[in-house]
């Protein structure tokens, strides 16, 4: 793009490409990520790298779990790369060969990871490379990007990923990673991701308890109408017949 978007046209790009309601709590992720890239994206300092694919593939996946129908999540995601001008095809590649490259290293060799060992992977030695030269611009999305391929090299569980966050931590206060801002970055995408789990449970909750509801209404309906349309069986076939057509005066009486 010769010139940058405002955020209106990357929102509008985004609609063009897909132009369905998305429900109110994923419609949040989508703006947010689109007035991000477009912030970012269009930044002279910017260098798009594997990392920050990485960062963006794994902030979408994260905060769009749930989303239904699920065959819509990845058009929404390629609409989006389509709004900023990126291809989802190349990033999803890209990003799936970063996995591939630190997948099945323990936590010793992670901790070793840096600039100048050439056994840490080479997607990330590159990456913290280019952390210490002069012009290097830093974004949240990386920080996500590098947390998460440490999550990928350990094992993902709730115990890793605590560990994860130490080592990523760790290893940008070791290049100089803007370690305030990247401290504050990994907490607060760890936090938002626990919200939106809890989130996610409540909607879900909320969503089978009206279903319940609705159940108990139908179920009440029928035994209501079964009812009505079997009289008590206590009742004698003399009384039977004095219902309201038998108050009615025969047309033979005197």
């Amino acid at each position: 793009m010769s010139e940058r978007p405002t955020i209106s046209d990357t929102k509008r790009s985004f609609h063009t490409c897909f132009d369905r309601v998305i429900a109110p709590a994923y419609r949040q992720v989508v703006d947010e990520l689109l007035v991000e890239l477009n912030l970012l994206l269009f930044q002279q300092s910017f260098h798009q790298d594997t990392i920050f694919a990485t960062g963006l593939c794994q902030t979408f996946d994260s905060f769009m779990e749930g989303y239904s129908p699920e065959k819509q999540k990845e058009e929404i995601f390629q609409a989006i790369c389509s709004a900023v001008g990126l291809n989802a095809g190349a990033i999803r590649a890209e990003v799936h060969q970063a996995w591939q490259s630190v997948a099945g290293q323990d936590r010793n060799g992670v901790r070793q990871w840096s600039s100048s060992n050439e056994q840490t992977p080479a997607v990330v030695r590159q990456f913290l490379e280019r952390v210490q030269q002069p012009g290097f611009h830093y974004n949240r999305l990386q920080a996500v990007g590098l947390i998460t391929l440490i999550e990928v090299a350990v094992g993902i569980d709730p115990e890793d990923a605590t560990a994860a966050a130490k080592a990523a931590k760790q290893l940008a206060a070791d290049v100089g990673l803007a370690q305030e801002r990247f401290d504050k970055d990994v907490d607060l995408y760890r936090s938002n991701l626990e919200k939106m789990a809890q989130g996610l449970e409540a909607m879900e909750e909320a969503v089978a308890a009206e279903q319940r509801r609705r159940q108990r209404q139908r179920r009440q309906e029928a035994e209501a109408s079964s009812t009505n349309q079997n009289p008590s069986s206590g009742e004698s076939p003399d009384d039977a017949g004095d219902g309201p057509l038998a108050a009615t005066p025969s047309s033979s009486s005197s």
